[in-house]
């Protein structure tokens, strides 16, 4: 291994770690971000966060402003937010038809597994609970746009869950089960080798999880003003 590759290895692990941090809320939209503290509270030196914040701010997470340094990105306008589901529902139904044709045991398998535990995640609707199933819906996502053969497909429709995770804590009590009904379609059709099910059933799952985001939407906008 190179010494490029643990230094490389680092900026991916404290760039999640950050990202990480944005989508649960521990730092609040539009929050100021400190590079030492950050790098206090990883572990790490400034270097690896400076340039996890670079990254962040190309996929949309943080943004920088000239001699104020990096914040949070603010929650997104709702133009913005039906412009993110426009492109979701562009891509997500190509990768599952995709995934449908592509995937192999281990991929069904990482998929059963995230259903699986994402079901487990039920009982108390607290903040913890819900960053448990939240974690698991994203990971089902990353597998079928990935099990897809894709990598820019991938990378972009990563960047776009981001942003929508950004809403994740102000979802409406009963969204789990909604939303492991809507995953095991996919999930079966995928299974079945049927791209055109594949595609209509996340097709089917995307309008549903943006009209039951849109009160997250309109609660995010209420605090803010």
């Amino acid at each position: 291994m190179t010494e490029a590759q643990p230094r490389q290895m680092l900026a991916d692990t404290v760039c999640e770690a950050i990202a990480q941090r944005l989508v649960d809320h521990e730092i609040e939209p539009g929050a100021k971000l400190n590079i030492n503290t950050l790098a206090q509270a990883l572990d790490v030196s400034p270097t690896p966060v400076r340039e996890a914040l670079a990254r962040l701010e190309a996929d949309g997470l943080v943004v920088k402003r000239a001699l104020a340094g990096y914040s949070a990105a603010p929650l997104m306008s709702g133009r913005t937010f039906e412009e993110l589901f426009e492109m979701r529902l562009l891509l997500e139904p190509a990768a599952a038809a995709r995934a449908a044709v592509r995937v192999g045991e281990e991929g069904l398998r990482a998929l059963t597994d995230s259903l699986t535990r994402m079901r487990a995640a039920h009982g108390d609707n607290s903040r913890e609970t819900m960053r448990r199933f939240l974690h698991h819906d994203a990971l089902f996502h990353d597998v079928i746009a990935s099990s897809g053969g894709n990598s820019l497909m991938a990378d972009t429709l990563r960047r776009f869950r981001s942003h929508t995770h950004l809403y994740r804590l102000y979802f409406p009590v009963g969204v789990p089960d909604a939303t492991c009904r809507e995953h095991e379609r996919v999930l079966d059709a995928i299974r079945d080798a049927d791209p055109d099910v594949a595609a209509a059933a996340m097709r089917t799952h995307l309008h549903r999880a943006q009209e039951r985001l849109l009160p997250g939407l309109v609660a995010a906008e209420d605090e803010e003003a």
